[in-house]
């Protein structure tokens, strides 16, 4: 294998795995957030029912 072919496969590798990676990255942190949040400060406060207009 030729420098150029090591350097071209690298590229392109990088190209596909870099992407791959940060979406996963930003996945596993963004489960640890939330859990982390909802430990802090429980269960979210439910929206109010818009199910009956006001008048």
């Amino acid at each position: 294998m030729s420098p150029e072919e090591f350097f071209m496969y690298l590229t392109i590798g990088l190209i596909v795995l870099v992407p791959v990676g940060a979406r996963l990255y930003r996945r596993i942190t963004l489960a640890k957030t939330q859990a982390m949040l909802q430990e802090q400060f429980g269960q979210p406060s439910q929206p109010p029912d818009q199910s009956t207009p006001k008048e």
